[in-house]
């Protein structure tokens, strides 16, 4: 027992006064989205289509009746009545001092997709862990670029060819399962 620690302090001592490296992150491609549209679903819900430019692939996410309308009316173009919570967050955010800067779909898990939104204030940018519908309509709002990751697309991305031919039938990836609720 002695000798591990003695060689543990060896090793330590050896590289005292070098930077610590950090492990490179493995570089993720990322791909700018267009929202095409808000659908109603045959079955209930809604989802949010989006489709990487210049490609004829659809990227379906099912999302909630709350983010399906912030999505819809920022798609519009139209304002509510009174501010709903994208809005509000839009506003807090834009008040002290900082601004969407985009988003990232990076991840699908369990049929679970995962993003970022992106804030840029001042000199610094902050990334929050976020919900794709709610960071798509924050991006809608802020005219910010909403980036998926390739791999995302190339696992749950519909190509045109076969939504027209009709052969393949997607599953329904959520963006939370169905056990998580928000409080």
């Amino acid at each position: 027992m002695r000798l591990g620690w003695l060689a543990f302090g060896l090793a330590l001592a050896a590289h005292a006064g070098e930077p610590a490296v950090a492990p490179e992150k493995a570089k993720v491609e990322l791909v700018e989205m267009e929202v095409r549209d808000v659908v109603a679903m045959d079955e209930g819900g809604h989802a949010v289509v989006l489709s990487p430019k210049g490609e004829e692939v659809i990227l379906p996410i099912f999302i909630g009746e709350a983010e399906a309308t912030a999505i819809r009316l920022r798609l519009d173009g139209r304002t509510p009545v009174r501010p709903l919570t994208h809005d509000l967050l839009e506003t807090t955010i834009r008040h002290l001092g900082g601004k969407v800067a985009k988003i990232h779909i990076d991840d699908l898990k369990n049929d679970v997709f995962l993003g970022k939104v992106f804030l840029a204030q001042k000199d610094r940018t902050v990334e929050i862990d976020a919900r794709p519908s709610d960071a798509i309509a924050l991006a809608l709002g802020a005219k910010a670029p909403i980036y998926c990751a390739r791999k995302v697309i190339d696992a749950a991305g519909v190509k045109k060819r076969e939504l027209e031919r009709g052969r393949r039938r997607f599953g329904r990836p959520r963006e939370e399962p169905p056990a998580q609720t928000e409080l």
